[in-house]
């Protein structure tokens, strides 16, 4: 370990290199794993990233790049011989356009840091997470984050114009940009967004940022069945259009744990499956009761059980709040595994359907928490206690398994692959693909340096 810190000290200093009791006081996030190399390093910039890949690829040393921990499949563990790397100093906003609608900001600062500095100029970025206020940008273009917002703005691909990315050899690649069209070439910042840090390091990124709406109205809806809540998201599709944000589901087993916990009574305990729709408005203040009206004519078509429209700030982060708080569920019932499909929308409810009575008959004693974002097919699956190896092999096998039944799905909508899906990963991409991304991992870090052995082996 002290050769490790002497090699990298003169670069960073002594106190950006991270070993021992230091490091043991620094919380890990979501991977128990992350400090197991047993070093951190904290560089300040770009060129410093540059110099510990130059470094490290002399002395064969990988790197793990990290941003917020925020990530569930295990993707910032290392291991020994590996150092982890946090872009965490990084953390400065370098430029914010309100004309052009751009910021351009270093792969440490947060989310909540953009939304904070656009919010004065009318402006807001596309993607929006519950875990905005620690999800670094570097973060959220590595995994290309989703969130709550993607059915209007798309994923975190669909919002980076630009970014700097450091090779495994020290090269500093800047592909950044801050134009809507820029057709010179390859588009080579798309190979970095998605890769978690395989590829290469992500130093700086500029997003597009949109207008943001001059008033927010959200609805907390309950219906008899999946069936009633697709009508409903059509029905919103069309009377809404560009103006839907978000439509979001939650399984009764969910939202019940999380609403009988937090003292929440605002809809009926008794319905089949629950919604959260928010909608955002643009100018005047015509259209500030569309939302109520909407769910007055669903009401009306027999499509809700129950609902009600937040009439304040105060309301709507307490309707966002059954939907975000996810982590009662772990702290009720224990350790959860975490999981995140992708299925076409009427595949839903047989997949939900099937997916409950595997794990009853397989995996006795677990419960399934099932939640989304329904409006772009996403579903986020919590499934615990489990406690032990056995019974994680047993909840792979009931969720994936029953995944492999329907055609068109994803073992990973939005979370990536890093090792916890690694042998899940052929269940959704074809082995010509695979093959494929191998090379492209073989011409840009020949060694195997970044980030090792998430995705695939090396």
């Amino acid at each position: 370990m002290n050769k490790i810190s002497e090699l990298f000290a003169p670069v960073i200093g002594a106190k950006n290199v991270i070993t021992g009791e230091r490091l043991s006081l620094r919380g890990t996030g979501y991977c128990a794993a992350s400090y197991d190399g047993g070093v951190l390093l904290t560089p300040g910039s770009a060129q410093d990233v540059s110099e510990i890949c130059r470094l490290a690829a002399e002395h064969g040393l990988a790197i793990v790049p990290h941003g917020g921990l925020t990530g569930l499949v295990q993707g910032t563990a290392t291991a020994p011989g590996q150092v982890a790397l946090s872009l965490e100093k990084m953390n400065r906003i370098l430029d914010l356009d309100p004309v052009q609608g751009v910021v351009t900001a270093e792969a440490g600062v947060t989310l909540q840091q953009v939304i904070d500095a656009a919010e004065p100029h009318g402006l807001a970025p596309g993607v929006d997470l519950p875990s905005r206020g620690s999800c670094t940008l570097g973060g959220l273009a590595s995994t290309n984050a989703g969130g709550i917002q993607a059915i209007r703005y798309g994923m975190a691909r669909d919002n980076i114009l630009g970014l700097e990315a450091v090779l495994a050899d020290g090269t500093v690649l800047d592909l950044n940009n801050t134009l809507l069209k820029n057709n010179a070439g390859y588009d080579l910042k798309q190979l970095f967004i998605g890769s978690e840090g395989t590829l290469g390091i992500i130093t700086k990124i500029t997003l597009r940022l949109h207008s943001r709406p001059s008033s927010v109205q959200t609805a907390l809806i309950g219906c008899a069945g999946t069936e009633d809540l697709f009508q409903v998201l059509a029905s919103a599709r069309k009377a809404f259009g560009g103006s839907l944000l978000s439509f979001e589901a939650m399984w009764p087993e969910f939202f019940t744990q999380i609403a009988t916990h937090l003292g929440n009574r605002l809809v009926s305990p008794d319905c089949g499956i629950y919604g959260v729709i928010e909608t955002g408005h643009w100018g005047g203040t015509e259209h500030e009761d569309a939302l109520t009206a909407f769910l007055a004519q669903c009401f009306e078509d027999g499509l809700l059980q129950d609902g009600t429209v937040a009439q304040s700030e105060t309301q709507r982060r307490t309707i966002w709040q059954l939907r975000e708080d996810a982590d009662v569920i772990e702290s009720l019932c224990g350790p959860c595994l975490s999981y995140d499909v992708g299925l076409r929308l009427n595949d839903i409810p047989g997949y939900v359907e099937q997916l409950q009575e595997r794990i009853a008959k397989d995996c006795p004693g677990v419960g399934c928490y099932v939640f989304g974002h329904m409006g772009d097919g996403n579903l986020h699956i919590m499934a615990g206690p489990a406690p032990d190896p056995a019974s994680h092999t047993a909840i792979d096998g009931a969720v994936y398994g029953v995944l492999q039944q329907f055609a068109g799905t994803t073992v990973s909508a939005e979370h990536g692959i890093g090792l916890e899906k690694r042998a899940h990963l052929p269940l959704s991409r074809p082995e010509a693909a695979i093959a494929a991304m191998k090379q492209l991992k073989a011409a840009l870090d020949p060694k195997c340096m970044l980030n090792p052995g998430k995705i695939f082996t090396c």
